[in-house]
């Protein structure tokens, strides 16, 4: 597997105990999130741990999830502890109205990335994987949208583009859009900066949701990945819920032009929470592949397949980052639908 290395923000979910309504939970267990978090734990439990760029606030919720990482096999070298509250995430009752998650306190410690403290060196080949050939390769780089609402965030984002497409590295971003982090008066640049981020990535992941919620397109499946194929990247993915997902490449993507869907698979679903995170690190372990391997023609539709059934897996259990599955697991779960 190719080095990866992901960035973006780690905080403490509240996941609701049983409830239809906000009014009605009685209470709620605190679980370790964030959707970059989820993708690096993921693709550490799928046998690939990448190195993590993220910030914990200096509290307990911080400290809690410091050892959680490290727990999961995440080397905490680019895991930053700094001054302030961490970020609470409120997940709502499955049904409820409104938005699913609803975000409280603090946001610096948590999105205010520093654009000077980018790790360059883990994007420049200087502490890459080596290659079979004994050479660093560039790492695959995932980035999240959700530190694009935030001002410093936005600007450490834009750095990792910048760097990574200097390096030669491949780029995924995941559109993960939340508006309601966005003061009215950032609307227009936070919106700019996913487009601009969109642009300059090879692969983009998104929801219909996510990708009207940022202003790009209100349109929905393969005319939505078309619309942002449009935007500059050779690859989108769209996730379709229970309806699994679509990819749609160009010329330009390593495994050529395609145009590919899977259906998903029907489990019995108990908590959805984290989801699209489990499957952009089943998608993402299979898209990197080896240093300096080429994909085969099937690779993207390959993808689809594991990253459906690392999302069908993670919605068996409750949680994000706890529930995602092992590479054992996915294994065992595509063997019994061959």
């Amino acid at each position: 597997m190719a080095g990866i290395f992901v960035a973006g923000e780690t905080l403490v979910d509240f996941v609701p105990e049983a409830g239809e309504t906000l009014r009605e939970v009685d209470g709620y267990a605190h679980r370790p999130g964030g959707a970059p978090a989820n993708v690096a734990v993921g693709l550490a439990r799928l046998g690939s741990p990448p190195a993590f760029w993220t910030r914990v606030g200096d509290d307990a919720f911080g400290a809690f999830l410091a050892e959680t990482l490290a727990d999961e096999g995440i080397p905490d070298t680019h895991v930053e502890r700094v001054e302030g509250k961490t970020t609470l995430a409120l997940v709502s009752p499955p049904g409820a109205d409104g938005p699913r998650f609803s975000f409280y306190g603090p946001r610096e410690a948590t999105f205010g990335f520093d654009p000077d403290a980018v790790p360059t060196e883990a994007l420049t080949g200087d502490d890459a994987a080596p290659s079979p050939g004994g050479t660093s390769a560039p790492p695959w780089v995932h980035l999240g949208g959700v530190a694009l609402t935030h001002p410093r965030g936005r600007a450490a984002t834009r750095e990792i583009v910048a760097t990574a497409t200097a390096a030669g590295c491949p780029v995924s971003f995941d559109v993960n859009y939340r508006p309601d982090l966005v003061p009215d008066d950032a609307a227009e640049a936070a919106s700019t900066a996913v487009r601009e981020t969109v642009a300059e990535s090879g692969v983009v992941l998104c929801s219909d949701e996510d990708v009207a919620a940022a202003g790009l397109s209100t349109s929905e499946g393969e005319e939505l990945a078309r619309d942002l194929l449009a935007l500059g990247p050779h690859t989108a993915v769209v996730t379709l819920g229970d309806d699994g997902a679509l990819a749609v490449s160009t010329d330009d993507a390593p495994w050529g032009p395609a145009t590919v869907r899977h259906e998903g698979f029907a489990v019995e679903a108990v908590d959805a929470t984290g989801a699209g995170d489990a499957f952009t690190a089943g998608l993402l372990s299979r898209l990197a592949g080896e240093p300096g391997a080429a994909p085969g023609e099937n690779a993207l539709r390959e993808a689809l397949v594991v990253g459906n059934a690392t999302a069908a897996l993670s919605i068996r259990s409750v949680g994000g980052m706890g529930s995602m599955p092992s590479r054992e697991g996915v294994e065992a779960f595509l063997a019994e639908r061959e």
